[in-house]
């Protein structure tokens, strides 16, 4: 065994032992001082025997409670600051990066009533209703749970592992300098020089198992996909709307003008009443234009009539590079999936053309085990990822409202190959 990994080992034990003991060991102490108390207390008694041996009991079970309460204390005031330190030993250790987030405290308001409200209750102070606030986030923040989850969970694993080689060595110590013992002193010196290099070692999964961020729950899930589909769908009213007031209803308004000063000039200038027709027909064919534009997103007619499949090979056919479409699907899915589906490969289709430079893209629509499956690929230059903000990360969200997702397979120098999954039962 090299000496430099003995040394390394037993400073790394000793650094989670003192990490992960900290609240244990304070728990200990204050069992400690209260069962000297009891035995102090109750050794001075004037009473029968089985009086004070109840006394006794009841005393040290005081303590236990109050070792109890200190562990409780501890651990929700402790957590936050002993976890982000182990977060630091794990990333400098371990290489293991395990970032968090944890959520902002509700702000502090005073009511018009004159009472504080913290985002939890009303309190007469605001002194008052700041503390409460910070007690209350501490025990609704999941991620101050996991926390404490870890501070409980190292007490029973990291302290006892990297605490093992440390009362070895020092327990080897001390029967080395008895009379007698040098034998088994030396022995168990040994021992814990041995395993000292492995004892910290029990940290890396136990570190990656509790110390990452905590899983979001279903409701703030749902929460979350809500407020996009909200955003999305006010954006794209806000779209409708001005685009209605900018486009079509100005040529509209224009055109109602332009027939009636026709109407005007029919009798005595007919020449000037055909060309002011002609116009206004341009001008129809014009809005009607803008009003096809302003439906894109909304359900095309051929979509609703004759289902997915169709839908997909009539936006296959006004790509712009050359698309095949092959489907598997026994039966139509259920329309606001199959609305979703269409709108996302058809959002991957635009991609392909515009920002793959892709020249060929295949559509593969299928039905297995009740999830319905739409896979674009193209042989365009690769590297598509679903960043912050891209159309990737719309698509994901919009498909999250149904419990889908998005599989995106896209090397650098493609070809990119991306799936739409979505479960969902058949018509």
């Amino acid at each position: 065994m090299r000496l430099p990994a003995i040394g390394l080992g037993l400073y790394r034990a000793a650094v989670l032992a003192g990490l992960t003991g900290a609240i244990p060991v304070l728990g200990a102490v204050v069992a400690f001082f209260g069962g000297e108390f009891a035995f102090t207390w109750t050794a001075q008694l004037d009473a029968p025997l089985a009086v004070r041996v109840l006394a006794r009991i009841g005393e040290v079970l005081m303590a236990a409670i109050w070792a109890g309460v200190v562990w409780w204390a501890a651990t929700r005031r402790g957590g936050r600051p002993l976890s982000q330190a182990a977060r630091g030993l794990a990333r400098e250790w371990l290489g293991l990066e395990l970032a968090v987030r944890y959520q902002p405290p509700p702000p502090v308001t005073r009511m018009a009533t004159g009472f504080w409200w913290n985002g939890y209750e009303y309190y007469k102070s605001e002194r008052e209703a700041r503390w409460q606030a910070r007690m209350e986030h501490g025990v609704r923040d999941p991620q101050h749970r996991r926390d404490v989850r870890w501070v409980e969970v190292s007490a029973v694993t990291v302290l006892p592992a990297a605490a093992l080689p440390l009362l070895a060595l020092a327990g080897g110590i001390y029967l080395a300098l008895q009379p007698g013992l040098v034998a088994g002193g030396v022995a168990l010196m040994v021992a814990g020089l041995a395993i000292a290099p492995f004892g910290w070692r029990v940290f890396g999964p136990v570190a990656a198992r509790y110390l990452g961020p905590a899983a979001r729950t279903r409701i703030e899930e749902l929460e979350s996909i809500q407020a996009d589909m909200t955003q999305t769908q006010a954006a794209e009213l806000e779209r409708i709307e001005r685009g209605l007031h900018d486009g079509p209803q100005a040529r509209i308004l224009s055109l109602g003008m332009s027939m009636g000063a026709a109407e005007q000039l029919l009798a005595t200038d007919p020449e000037a009443a055909r060309a002011i027709l002609a116009d206004a027909r341009a001008a129809s064919a014009a809005a009607l234009d803008e009003l096809r534009a302003l439906a894109r997103g909304i359900n095309p007619p051929v979509l609703t009539e004759r289902g997915l499949v169709d839908a997909v090979r009539a936006v296959a056919l006004d790509a712009p590079v050359p698309v095949s479409v092959r489907s598997d699907l026994p039966a139509r899915p259920e329309r606001p999936v199959e609305s979703a589906v269409y709108f996302a490969v058809a959002e991957l289709l635009a991609n392909a053309a515009k920002h793959a430079r892709a020249t060929a893209v295949s559509i593969d629509l299928g039905y297995e085990r009740r999830t319905l499956t739409a896979t674009v690929t193209d042989d365009g230059q690769g590297g598509a990822a679903a960043a912050p903000g891209s159309g990737l990360s719309g698509i994901e969200r919009r498909l999250a409202a149904f419990g889908g997702r998005l599989e995106i397979d896209s090397p650098a120098g493609g070809p990119t190959r991306i799936t739409v999954a979505v479960p969902c039962g058949l018509s």
